[in-house]
């Protein structure tokens, strides 16, 4: 018979594992230019005025500190004095789906248009190219372990009677032609458009930018965790692009 508690904090973490996924979509449609009423192509505006580029700054920095805080040991450990540890990880999906929905929801689209193509074939073209880079991301999440990076395996193996597994440094499939591949599938996504507006351009090269600098820290993370290992793995295996990054 399971715990209360156990069956609790299950449901807690498939309420933030569905949030999750939701913001996921919610976020390809959005820099896609797909399906919403509101993407980050909808034009409101040709110039942008001092208050757009101040909301927009505002909403990349609201996911950006959310996502990068939230990741930090230091956080993590103030973060389960309150909750149980096993809803860590849950509870920072659901952080992060909350902070792209701001984000997305706050984005005050402006133009004018950077580029646009026209052929037919091309836009398929590009089309699939964003939809390989999304395919990208999630197989490597299923490479590692997609329902324990969403939070789901934390609280679901303890009603298995199964203790928690230990960490061991793995570079399956993908991880062994670049380091994060993640945030390569992100990157090849957002860049992958048939119409971009200078909107897009802003937001495709925040995002970027935080990519980089997110991974910076992440790296130092995994240094700590993994030491050597994790140093000869970055001797091997380009960070973000084979042969180049």
């Amino acid at each position: 018979m399971y715990s209360t508690n156990y069956i609790l904090r299950f449901v807690y973490s498939l309420f933030c594992y569905a949030a999750g996924v939701a913001s996921l979509i919610y976020f390809i449609v959005f820099v896609n230019d797909l399906f919403l009423t509101k993407t980050v192509n909808t034009l409101t505006q040709i110039n942008p005025t001092p208050s757009a580029i101040l909301i927009n700054l505002f909403a990349i920095s609201l996911f950006g500190i959310q996502h990068s805080v939230m990741a930090r040991g230091t956080f993590k450990q103030w973060l389960s004095r309150f909750i149980h540890p096993s809803m860590e990880r849950s509870t920072y999906v659901f952080a992060t789906a909350l902070a792209i929905g701001a984000m997305c929801s706050l984005w005050v689209p402006f133009g004018p248009v950077v580029w646009q193509v026209e052929s037919p074939v091309a836009i398929t073209l590009i089309r699939s190219i964003g939809l390989f880079g999304w395919g990208f991301l999630l197989l490597a999440t299923f490479l590692l372990n997609h329902f324990e990076l969403f939070g789901l395996s934390q609280t679901f193996n303890p009603m298995q009677g199964k203790a928690e597994p230990v960490k061991h440094f793995r570079t399956p499939g993908l991880y062994k032609i670049v380091r994060h591949p993640i945030q390569t599938g992100v990157l090849i996504g957002m860049w992958a458009v048939p119409v971009s507006t200078m909107s897009h351009l802003f937001f495709a090269a925040s995002m970027t930018l935080y990519i980089f600098v997110g991974l910076y820290f992440e790296e130092k993370d995994l240094i700590r965790e993994f030491g050597s290992t994790y140093r000869d793995y970055m001797l091997r295996v380009k960070r973000l692009i084979p042969f180049i990054s």
